[in-house]
């Protein structure tokens, strides 16, 4: 009924919205550096603002860091409308909301990326991070997953003789 394009975008949009309304709660609600938990110890919120890259990395100078994403917003878009499928057209949409809420809204209001969910257990953390690094980490992990199952392989169309070597399409009346 609606392809990949449509997919695309509404993926894109809904991970964005989700992504911003969660920052904005969690700035209204939480003071930063201060931890609140959510499940226990594993789970739990902590606001802190991440004024470098991907794991607290720098790209270099400041202007690289929104140069990279609108290259790769650029990329992403080209390849979703080339996507054959709505499994991929999702994927892509959730790689380009989560991209477009970091590393280019967040940069642009903030100065740098609000990050606020911390994971783990005990002293063994992951990086704190956002829903849109979720949605972006979530959308590579369905376009891999896709790809690696074959499930976006296109079947062959099938032919005058591939129908006639079958049963019911012996060509016999």
């Amino acid at each position: 009924m609606w392809g990949p394009r449509f997919w695309f975008i509404a993926s894109a949009v809904l991970a964005l919205a989700l992504d911003q309304l969660s920052k904005w709660l969690v700035l209204r609600s939480l003071s930063l550096h201060v931890w609140q938990p959510v499940f226990g110890e594993t789970l739990r919120f902590f606001l802190t603002k991440n004024e470098r890259g991907l794991f607290g990395m720098s790209y270099g100078p400041i202007w690289m860091h929104f140069a990279l994403p609108i290259l790769v917003v650029g990329f992403v878009i080209f390849l979703a409308w080339r996507s054959p499928d709505r499994w991929t057209g999702i994927g892509l949409g959730l790689v380009l909301g989560g991209g477009v809420g970091n590393n280019l809204i967040d940069r642009v209001r903030f100065g740098s990326v609000v990050d606020f969910i911390d994971f783990g257990i005990g002293n063994w953390r992951w990086y704190t991070f956002n829903l849109a690094d979720a949605f972006a980490v979530a959308g590579v992990l369905m376009i891999l997953t896709h790809e690696f199952l074959g499930w976006g392989r296109r079947r062959p169309a099938a032919t005058a003789d591939s129908k006639a070597a079958t049963p019911t399409g012996s060509g016999q009346k």
